[in-house]
């Protein structure tokens, strides 16, 4: 088979390539997807697979997920010793039968440089996990210190100085696809999420899964979308203010700008950083476009990845960065 798959008896048998990353989507994808289009257990021969980012975290988590929730067995088998140590580091193997490959026992403190992959299913658990990637974010910048006392007069610290901008702007991201992606009848759909700090290059990576009725599914009607293909969907949907909560009457009760996506784009930009997106058939990269996934290939859903150089962050005023329209957030937020 050409995605990788052998099959033994009723048990079929998928290798993963090198590299499940945003750099390499397209196979990311297909693996994920040949996974998932297996109706008995499956068993994952993880013996080329050599790095996995963020981006390769939640698709993989995302499709794990379903095969268990469908009540078919995971076994992961052949994983080295390095990958295998930081999979079960960000909890990739959770309900996974893990053969050949002993977890470490100790697990140290790193909301500085990471965030392990996490299921979001409600809103509550949306916020706090923004919370999480602004700290992973922010962590090691210099002079930031998580644990420093707020500043008597203005209640204030570095790290919410920095960070509270950019949580809201990922509260943001993760409650719009937490929401979108739960319409056209996807009711149960979750949201993943994961990131890493890479010190050698200074590259902070984050990415945003979901397995819901996709871009196109929630903007099919919005009246900015020209062709209903899943390419175009995703361009709509980078516009600044582009939200089927806000067009469509969802979720009033809450706060919900539909700047989410448009500025963690341009804050990765800001940041001499890079960006991804996926959905349906196709996916886009705002610095050097982007296109279909090879042929067959499909992602039911919309992942998000984006990559910053941290260094950068302490020049980023992100309150400059949000779309200038006529409507601004209804909430007191500190972006200076």
């Amino acid at each position: 088979m050409g995605d990788g798959s052998t099959t033994g008896g009723s048990v079929s048998v998928i290798q993963l390539p090198r590299f499940l990353t945003a750099r390499s989507c397209g196979e990311t994808i297909a693996v994920c997807q040949a996974i998932q289009d297996e109706e008995s257990d499956v068993v994952i021969d993880a013996a080329r697979l050599r790095f996995v980012d963020p981006f390769g975290l939640t698709l993989l988590g995302a499709t794990f997920q379903e095969l268990q929730g469908w009540g078919q067995r995971v076994v992961v088998h052949r994983v080295s010793a390095d990958v295998g140590s930081y999979l079960q580091r960000m909890d990739l193997f959770r309900g996974v039968d893990l053969q050949g490959f002993t977890p470490a026992g100790q697990r140290w403190d790193r909301r500085d440089s990471l965030v392990e992959l996490t299921c979001i299913d409600d809103h509550t658990a949306a916020s706090d996990a923004a919370g999480r990637l602004a700290n992973a974010l922010i962590g090691a910048v210099p002079g930031i210190d998580l644990n420093e006392e707020p500043d008597d007069m203005s209640g204030q610290t570095e790290a919410t100085r920095l960070g509270s901008p950019i949580k809201y702007v990922l509260s943001e991201l993760l409650e719009n696809a937490l929401t979108h992606a739960r319409r056209a009848g996807y009711k149960g759909a979750r949201v993943w999420i994961a990131g890493q700090y890479y010190q050698r290059n200074d590259l902070f990576r984050l990415a945003v899964t979901d397995n819901g009725c996709g871009f196109l599914g929630t903007l099919r009607d919005h009246p900015d979308l020209r062709r209903k293909t899943h390419r175009e969907a995703i361009l709509t949907a980078m516009k600044p203010r582009v939200s089927c909560n806000r067009d469509l009457g969802i979720r009033t009760d809450t706060v919900n700008e539909g700047v989410g996506l448009t500025t963690v784009l341009r804050i990765a930009r800001a940041a001499d950083g890079r960006a991804l997106i996926a959905s349906g058939d196709a996916y886009h990269n705002p610095a050097t476009a982007g296109g279909s996934l090879p042929v067959g290939t499909f992602w039911q859903g919309v992942s998000v990845a984006l990559e910053l150089r941290r260094i950068k962050l302490e020049t980023i005023r992100i309150g400059r960065l949000l779309p200038t329209l006529e409507d601004m957030p209804r909430v007191p937020i500190r972006f200076e």
